[in-house]
């Protein structure tokens, strides 16, 4: 990439790792354009260094003339890839690849890269926490926290690359191929986004494509899509959860026994990650650190001592014997299922917003089995709710607010009111972290 960098580079989509690449490619010299649908009094300032630094600003809507006079397009991940002009520059030869891509040709570094419909960025940030419990310098990012342009605009040093990896990160990265890669779990989610559940389920598993045997591809073999895909995996294959698996949760210990390496156990008597998705999360992780030499006493330090997320079935208090637990990252169906697996105790759950055009039949067995009452609210209530009061009593709400006091009005001591929603946030929230944030304060506002 170094070598055309005198070529005109367009930067599709002005978000965090928009702007990052932006910024990396000008400091190289490159001749930039950037293009985002949003006008520029609506980034607040965010791209008056852009700006300055030269790059050629196309805000309000984009030009197809800039997408066919470009050498190279670097696309940011909200973009959906079968735009119009895409699709024009596609067809002429252009080659169009994302930040991760053009970021991934600039280092070399041993990578370990994280994907899947739900768990990422914990697991993500657990394999980060056991490189640094053993004296290694990881860089954590990717699709969480801090793209890895921004890391490199840095210049900070690092052992390792530890990288969450969305399916639409993938569908644009060409040549990546990480050393460690980790499939977590494929469940219908971006069917927005998607054709079929079978693309995204292949985007997923590109993770894989363009390994050798000589890498490492760790697969959840209680999945059903994981497990039907495995004989497609190049890699030197490790799975979790399944009783033949080579990473299995038995009581209250992780047991790793991997071809060529000595079995190990790591106890779970001392992590605040609970619930069966988290069992997942830390067998996948573990595999993966054992995957780069890292002894066990430094991954038994990082589980016994990881808090994990806000909004992942975060427990945010107990009001008159009742429990209010925040997982409003659960934006598909998967996670929501994997969240209900998790209590053994009547579940109050409220859950909508916007929907993602998966399917919700996942969760009528679950509901059924744990579940009191459904509390729909936001554009997919009418949906959710049509679907789910023949399994259980349900509601249909306006929004979060009313869903929540109703809820809380019905529940009694010793039950969970679960805010789980299956869907994205975009109806009536910003992220699903405002969503989590006005849940917490609704839950505040119950008083003493």
């Amino acid at each position: 990439m170094r070598k055309k960098e005198h070529q005109k580079i367009l930067v599709v989509g002005l978000g965090v790792s928009g702007r990052a690449v932006c910024e990396l490619l000008l400091g190289r010299g490159a001749e930039v354009s950037a293009t985002d649908l949003r006008s520029f009094s609506e980034f607040g300032g965010a791209l008056d260094s852009l700006g300055k630094a030269g790059a050629i600003l196309r805000l309000g809507g984009h030009r197809l003339e800039d997408f066919l006079g470009a050498d190279t397009i670097i696309v940011s991940p909200g973009i959906p890839l079968d735009i119009e002009p895409l699709a024009r520059a596609r067809s002429a030869g252009i080659e169009i690849i994302g930040e991760l891509e053009w970021a991934w040709r600039q280092v070399s570094l041993p990578a370990i890269a994280v994907t899947g419909a739900n768990g990422k960025t914990t697991t993500t940030a657990l394999i980060g926490e056991m490189l640094k419990q053993a004296g290694k310098r990881p860089f954590v990012g990717g699709n969480i926290g801090t793209p890895l342009s921004r890391w490199i605009l840095s210049q900070e040093r690092a052992d390792f690359l530890v990288l969450e990896l969305s399916s639409f990160q993938l569908d644009t990265a060409s040549t990546f191929r990480p050393d460690v890669g980790v499939l977590l779990n494929v469940t219908e989610d971006h069917l927005d986004r998607y054709p079929s559940f079978e693309a995204y389920a292949d985007s997923k598993l590109s993770i894989f494509s363009r390994q050798s045997s000589e890498d490492f591809a760790i697969i959840n073999a209680a999945d059903p899509v994981c497990a039907g895909r495995a004989v497609q995996i190049p890699g030197k294959l490790l799975s979790f959860g399944a009783s033949t698996a080579n990473a299995q949760v038995c009581g209250r210990v992780v047991r790793l026994a991997v071809p060529g390496k000595a079995a190990i156990e790591i106890s779970l008597e001392k992590t605040r990650l609970n619930g069966v998705h988290n069992r997942e999360n830390i067998m996948a992780a573990c595999l993966a650190a054992l995957c780069v030499g890292i002894d066990p006493q430094a991954m038994q330090a990082a589980v016994d001592t990881f808090e994990g997320f806000a909004h992942r079935v975060e427990w945010v208090r107990n009001w008159k014997g009742i429990d209010f637990y925040d997982d409003s990252k659960a934006t598909n169906v998967g996670a929501v299922v994997k969240a209900l697996e998790g209590f053994d105790r009547p579940v109050l759950l409220l859950l909508g917003g916007r929907d993602k055009l998966g399917a919700y039949e996942p969760l009528l067995a679950p509901l059924a089995a744990r579940a009191k009452a459904a509390f729909a609210f936001g554009e997919a209530g009418p949906k959710i709710y049509e679907l789910l009061r023949a399994t259980i009593p349900a509601g249909l709400y306006p929004d979060l607010p009313a869903a929540f006091h109703d809820a809380a009005g019905r529940a009694e001591p010793g039950d969970v009111v679960l805010l789980s929603p299956a869907c994205a946030s975009f109806d009536q929230y910003q992220s699903y972290a405002q969503r989590g944030d006005h849940f917490k304060e609704l839950v505040a506002g119950l008083g003493h």
